[in-house]
């Protein structure tokens, strides 16, 4: 079977070191991988530094960006100006680089640095700070759409779509029209849920999957309570518990078409061998080609 399959650039510690991209596009390409992801405030990290170098690298490594990720405090009606100006910028960047997708990911539960360990219990959010969240990423859905690209939510942990409640109170308020969904598997299994009763819940809002399997030891270390930084938990596909096998029918019955990223937020190896052992799970027990 032949899908549209990336990997995502997380694994190369682009956070700490933003030039380790380009590296991580060409390990990416030369693994047969067809396309990656970063995040807007990594590309304009390169665009100030570099300017231009990250389309000739893309060029080059014959993928697309297919997508920027846009983190920020879709709650706070005061950040709204600044979050879709960054929209309007990172929507024009990601079809420059032959991307098709903004994806939006919700902000910080509390205040909290979504990269740290969960600290004291924060306010709960309410109905009223996600229909604010839904408001303003409609509206970054609309500008994404001006551009040309499609726009998605993508629920994360430690972030006002964690939980499987949190995500579907969000998806309900969100205009399907303007905004997707991007499910990823590691995020929404950290958050407590099963992610593909999710994903068969709103499956006909299936429009960008990321692939994250999640470590054997993450359930013993939850329930031990021991502080994880965001990145952590994670594994690389096929070594951790997560059986993708699952995702693939609840895709075909949606007709689904886009891309499956694999990801991996944090590696304890190379970022190339990392995403060499997803590629062989893709391959040998998902049946996927890459191209």
């Amino acid at each position: 079977m032949s899908r549209k399959v990336g990997h995502t650039l997380l694994a190369w510690d682009v956070f700490a070191h933003p030039e380790n991209i380009e590296q991580g596009i060409r390990d990416i390409a030369e693994l047969g991988y067809a396309g990656t992801e970063t995040g807007g405030m990594l590309y304009d990290w390169w665009e100030q530094s570099r300017p231009g170098q990250l389309r000739r690298i893309l060029r080059e490594a014959g993928i697309p960006m297919v997508t920027l990720f846009h983190f920020g405090e879709w709650t706070s009606q005061a950040a709204a100006p600044e979050l879709l100006e960054r929209a309007r910028r990172w929507s024009d960047a990601t079809g420059e680089m032959g991307g098709e997708m903004l994806m939006l990911v919700p902000g910080r539960r509390g205040g909290q640095d979504v990269d740290a360990a969960h600290g004291p219990p924060s306010e709960p959010f309410g109905l009223d700070d996600f229909k604010q969240m839904a408001e303003t990423m409609n509206e970054a859905g609309r500008i994404a759409h001006a551009a040309a690209v499609d726009a998605t939510m993508h629920p994360h942990w430690g972030t006002a779509a964690e939980s499987r409640l949190e995500i579907e109170v969000l998806l309900e308020n969100l205009d399907p029209k303007l905004v997707g969904f991007a499910p990823d598997t590691g995020q929404i299994a950290k958050g407590g849920a099963d992610p593909f009763p999710v994903m068969e819940r709103w499956a006909d809002r299936i429009r960008y999957v990321h692939m994250k399997d999640v470590s054997r030891d993450w359930d013993e270390r939850r329930r031990a309570g021991v502080p994880l930084r965001s990145p952590e938990g994670y594994a690389e596909m096929g070594q951790g518990v997560i059986d993708f096998r699952r995702m693939l029918p609840i895709l075909e019955r949606a007709g689904f078409s886009g891309w499956l990223m694999a990801e991996l937020d944090e590696a304890g190896r190379p970022g190339r061998e990392a995403a060499a052992l997803s590629k062989q799970y893709i391959e040998a027990t998902l049946g996927l080609e890459l191209g």
